[in-house]
């Protein structure tokens, strides 16, 4: 069942943002420091607890083992001292304060101070023997309290050195009489448990999108185009879906591209029990879809940006577009096991200037930290004698330009060529970047010739029958082809439409316990999400590595 599409006009809401005084942040401290003492002067009279077991297998509670003012962070792959920041509400330079050496560069597995300031959590850093019962203990709440606060928190991610949030307004009362190891066993169990499946009749879908239909002007930077292909694609997954009796019930919106539309339209009776919320294209209109998305308890996925900070600490939102340090980290990674035995050469601009200079750097210390050498030149005059220079015969060489431009790619693949006419033993790989795709009408025969290989999060194939089928189907349906476009809107629409919507039928809502239970095989792309932290939500970290063969064949390769 399909509903027609709904276009309303709200009013705008103003926003209030409190802040905290001086003096009420001093009673908050204050009051924890108090929850603090009375809890151990409690702990120490044993007026509470029974004494503990024989058998029990962490160490005498003692409240806040931990130092006051800072807790630790192990730095990850893909984190940047801004997103660090943003997971725990404090400011660059409040990290920089307590991490001076930070300033220049963090680096995978070091340890970062990060000060305790919110007045609504402590930061807890997991340590070896802790149980989710011993700091139900420590902090005098019940391990219930401690899941909630961290909706990730799971036998496998309940690790040394993992970070969990501890609420500082929930001092209640944990397990305590009868016998310690039954106590201890109903608490930590709470980390096995995992949401139930259901089944799901009707499945009820609100996608709420910056069609601009009131937007007269021919302005070419709006949005319109490419949120009518979007939605055009998801409606094509929906007609898919039907085949195999898949009910959905979906509520199409338009909110402009601000965010004056949306409050009205989120307080529809009908907006109160959907299963799932897809939309957003500016920054200010995903903060509000994700706030209502936290207070309902309903997925909301993020279609298009790489940039939000929401799915840091919203638990519903699911953020199709990699951020770019992940992406870029995961990209790294796969050319080092891909060309870690090559002869790599990084090519900068003549002028020194590199739009892709986050990710050149990342790799140059990448290869740095595995003793893997590199050579590097400058694209300027006398680059091809330099570059023959630096060649081998006795590897594969790896050209890596530090610009993703078709400028400089008609600067560099034509000397690339004639190295190949003149060196007909020298084997040659160029790597580059997702936007190259976008250039394959121009530079498909050289991507060819140079054995092209780029990194992607959406590739669709143009020789796959897949492909050909979706822009047969498409051009059927609407009477026109995809545009040019990076990515593919139509495709994407598709594939998070056929993805999410058998994810509900298959497991209800919520789903994040089964997020990656689906397979399937996109047009455009696959998906595969991971939490970024214990209490935040999900990014799509699927990326291909695409590759032109000297054959004229093009191979994608899932990377994991």
């Amino acid at each position: 069942m399909l509903k027609s599409e709904k276009v309303n006009i709200v009013s705008c809401v103003k926003c209030t943002i409190f802040f905290l005084s001086l003096h009420q942040y001093y009673l908050i401290i204050k009051k924890i420091m108090f929850n603090r003492l009375f809890l151990l002067f409690t702990v120490l009279s044993m007026s509470f607890y029974n004494v503990k077991s024989a058998e029990a297998f962490y160490p005498e509670p003692t409240f806040f083992t931990q130092a006051d003012d800072f807790f630790l962070h192990t730095i990850e792959r893909g984190q940047t001292v801004y997103s660090i920041a943003a997971m725990y509400n404090v400011s660059v330079d409040d990290i920089y304060r307590l991490n001076p050496e930070s300033k220049k560069l963090i680096r995978v597995g070091e340890v970062l101070k990060i000060p305790q300031e919110s007045s609504s959590y402590l930061y807890h850093t997991i340590e070896p023997q802790e149980t989710l019962y011993s700091l139900a203990q420590i902090y005098h709440m019940k391990g219930e309290d401690i899941i909630a606060a961290n909706p990730g928190l799971s036998v496998k991610t309940f690790t040394i050195g993992k970070i969990i949030r501890i609420p500082t307004n929930l001092v209640t009362t944990p397990i305590q009489g009868g016998n310690e190891v039954v106590n201890k066993s109903i608490t930590n169990s709470l980390l096995f448990q995992a949401s139930p499946a259901s089944n799901v009749n009707i499945i009820k879908v609100a996608l709420l999108l910056p069609f601009c239909i009131k937007d007269n002007a021919t302005n070419q930077n709006s949005p319109k185009n490419r949120m009518t292909e979007y939605y055009e694609g998801f409606l094509l997954a929906l007609k898919e879906i039907k085949k195999s009796n898949i009910s959905v019930n979906l509520q199409v919106y338009d909110i402009g591209t601000n965010t004056k539309e949306i409050p009205a339209i989120l307080k529809k009776k009908e907006m109160q029990d959907i299963h799932l919320l897809i939309g957003g294209l500016y920054d200010e209109q995903i903060k509000v879809l994700s706030r209502f998305a936290k207070e309902h308890g309903i997925p909301y996925v993020i279609p298009f940006t790489s940039l939000s900070n929401e799915p840091i600490n919203n638990p519903d939102v699911y953020q199709i577009n990699t951020p770019q340090s992940y992406l870029y980290s995961k990209a790294s990674l796969a050319f080092i096991n891909k060309y870690g035995k090559s002869n790599i050469i990084i090519v900068s601009d003549e002028s020194g200037a590199s739009d892709k200079k986050e990710f050149i750097d990342l790799l140059k210390q990448d290869l740095q930290d595995k003793n893997i050498s590199y050579n590097t030149v400058s694209l300027g005059t006398d680059f091809y004698n330099t570059i023959t220079a630096l060649l081998s015969r006795n590897q594969t060489n790896v050209i890596v330009p530090s610009n993703d431009s078709s400028e400089t790619l008609s600067k560099l693949t034509p000397q690339l060529k004639s190295i190949l006419d003149n060196h007909l033993d020298m084997s040659l790989t160029l790597f580059g970047y997702p936007v190259w795709q976008s250039y394959s009408t121009k530079y498909s025969n050289d991507f060819f010739r140079l054995n092209a290989t780029f990194y992607s999060l959406f590739y669709s194939d143009p020789t796959s029958q897949e492909t050909k089928n979706f822009y047969s189907t498409f051009y059927k349906w609407y009477t026109r082809i995809l545009e040019n476009n990076f990515p593919k809107y139509g495709m994407l629409g598709y594939d998070t439409g056929m993805y999410f919507i058998r994810l509900i039928h298959t497991y209800g809502s919520p789903f994040d316990s089964h997020i990656n239970d689906i397979k399937y095989k996109g047009v455009q792309t696959d998906f595969y999400f991971e939490r970024l932290n214990n209490w935040g939500g999900f990014i799509n970290t699927n990326m291909y590595l695409i590759n032109y063969n000297s054959d004229y064949t093009i191979t994608k390769s899932l990377v994991k």
